[in-house]
């Protein structure tokens, strides 16, 4: 897997520490400090540096990184806005990735990174629908060659949809497009469905 990258949390030196998560990476340890603030105008600074663990040593240190992200926020959009910028930065060879909300018999865009999308999608069509429908991941090697694949993003060649379920109840789906067939192997699909399970409990 080609490096990738993952946010490093900084803070403003007004910003008040009161939590430290220690991760660590094969032999070497990262220490990301997570900030609760007691004012509104300390504010974290984030930047990007690299990962350098394996394939499944940086996924679930975005899983560790998501957790920290919602843990101690209660709105589901700024959840889903972050988690999206997790992942844009964090996966490689990629052209979309965002949220679709479950609204009665239809899945309604929510926040993404990446070209404006399809609004509204029927439970059952397409690879998000479907995946709705199945409540179950979709990995898809080449869209051209799936039935009834809803084309949003011309550049799109492959496609993961994983489902956001919580409690039982199917909240909506994240959707991932490439630009490249087959981009997706097992490994993604076994930890973004982890990164979907735990994002679930705070979207709920």
């Amino acid at each position: 897997m080609p490096l990738s990258h993952f946010l490093f949390f900084l803070f403003h030196p007004l910003c008040i520490i009161i939590k430290y998560h220690i991760l660590s990476i094969g032999t070497g340890t990262v220490f990301v400090k997570i900030p609760i603030l007691a004012v509104k105008e300390r504010m974290p600074v984030f930047q990007v540096v690299e990962y350098k663990g394996t394939k499944e040593a940086n996924y679930l240190l975005l899983i560790k990184q998501l957790k920290a992200l919602v843990e101690d926020e209660e709105n589901r959009i700024a959840n889903l806005s972050n988690a999206s910028a997790l992942l844009n930065q964090f996966l490689t060879d990629i052209n979309w990735v965002g949220f679709y909300l479950l609204e009665k018999d239809e899945l309604v865009l929510g926040p993404f990174q990446g070209l404006p999308a399809c609004v509204r999608i029927p439970v059952g069509k397409g690879v998000c629908g479907t995946a709705a429908r199945e409540r179950k991941a979709i990995r898809v090697p080449d869209v051209e060659q799936f039935p009834g694949h809803i084309a949003c993003d011309a550049r799109s060649r492959s496609e993961i949809v994983l489902p956001l379920i919580a409690d039982g109840e199917l909240i909506g789906v994240l959707d991932i497009d490439s630009p490249l067939k087959d981009r997706f192997d097992e490994t993604d699909e076994k930890y973004l469905q982890m990164f979907a399970d735990v994002l679930a409990q705070y979207v709920k």
